[in-house]
């Protein structure tokens, strides 16, 4: 397993790099992992009062960001990195479906009504931050990778997009 270098002259593919030192970027991936999880863990709450499901996927996902934030801080390898990159990129997709077409999966008929089903949702302040952050993890994971790995997410990330807008203004997504 790779270690993400530390400096840029310093690279490892066997272990951890002798510094201890975090870097700049590595403090900011991991400011906005804690600003994302913490959110995350704020609203899970009231998440469970709509359904187990949705307080647990809060629950996971605010504990997973916490984590990825250590993570990145301790052993930033190629994995911890690719793993938040896709964690985040997933929660974003989710974010945005849930906000233009609504959710895929909705609670059972007997703890609410169909009122609910599909509808999408309003952004608060509170969602857009949590956005934000995941998308400067996404972001400065990425400046993490080396040269030719960086160039291959990159040009994923804008097929994702572009991919995306066609969905979109075919109609595809609402």
């Amino acid at each position: 397993m790779s270690t993400i270098s530390r400096t840029e002259n310093e690279t490892s593919t066997t272990g951890p790099v002798a510094s201890d030192v975090a870097t700049g970027t590595q403090q900011w991936v991991a400011l906005a992992s804690v600003l994302a999880g913490a959110i995350h863990l704020a609203v899970t709450p009231e998440h469970l009062e709509e359904w187990w499901v949705f307080g647990t996927f809060f629950l996971v996902l605010g504990c997973f960001q916490l984590a990825c934030a250590v993570v990145v801080l301790r052993r930033p390898t190629r994995g911890v990195a690719l793993a938040g990159i896709v964690a985040n990129l997933a929660v974003v997709l989710v974010y945005v479906s849930s906000r233009t077409t609504g959710l895929p999966i909705e609670p059972p008929e007997d703890i609410t009504s169909h009122a609910w089903s599909h509808v999408a949702e309003g952004a608060g302040p509170a969602d857009l931050a949590a956005t934000a952050a995941e998308l400067a993890v996404i972001c400065l994971l990425v400046t993490l990778l080396s040269p030719r790995l960086r160039r291959m997410v990159v040009n994923l990330l804008l097929i994702t997009g572009v991919g995306l807008w066609v969905l979109r203004l075919s109609g595809s997504l609402g």
